[in-house]
């Protein structure tokens, strides 16, 4: 049962968290996401199979992803932050909404321990992804902020070791799990759900 109400909570979550990045890019001027059908809440056009079975396995994944073209946003690398923090925002919303919901059903019924469970992963997701590493929203909410100069940089260091960045964030969390898990733990205290 746990392990379905896991699947469920991540599903639905990534998926939202992904449609709110494409929905975001698009009201900024950026189609891309809509031209390649990620303006959906069809799971199946962001869930990534390896990203899922890592969150099973590590406790750590990803989904597909939403592409954004930059040049077509309305202020270009400047409005990046706003599509970054659609993602987590999305998450933090759901987080509430499922903290209303906990405190309107009665604290007997499965309801009340299934809208604990989907505040506390949404909150996690939203922590997770605030993160200023790449390739998480925290890093292109950083990037959005830098002057033209440090970007350069940015983008020359990101192009020669970006793709470790997923380990690095493997590593980070497994040696310091409190960095995530602390935040989280004084979050839910403070909404009554811990």
């Amino acid at each position: 049962m746990d392990l379905l109400l896991l699947g469920f909570t991540l599903i639905f979550s990534l998926t939202v968290h992904e449609y709110s990045h494409a929905c975001a890019a698009l009201v900024l001027g950026d189609t891309t996401a809509k031209d390649q059908g990620r303006l959906t809440l069809n799971p199946l056009k962001h869930l990534d199979l390896v990203g899922i079975m890592m969150l099973f396995i590590i406790g750590l994944g990803w989904a597909k992803p939403v592409p954004v073209n930059i040049e077509n946003l309305i202020n270009k690398r400047r409005s990046l932050y706003i599509v970054a923090l659609a993602g987590p925002l999305s998450n933090i919303i759901i987080a509430i909404l499922s903290t209303i919901a906990f405190y309107l059903t009665d604290s007997q019924s499965g309801y009340n321990s299934f809208f604990t469970y989907m505040a506390t992963i949404n909150i996690l997701l939203a922590l997770f992804n605030l993160f200023p590493i790449p390739p998480l929203d925290g890093s292109n909410i950083i990037y959005s902020f830098l002057s033209d100069k440090f970007a350069y940089q940015y983008n020359k260091i990101v192009g020669k070791y970006g793709n470790y960045g997923f380990l690095i964030i493997i590593i980070l969390f497994n040696i310091y799990p409190q960095i995530i898990f602390s935040p989280l733990s004084i979050i839910l205290k403070i909404l009554g759900l811990k």
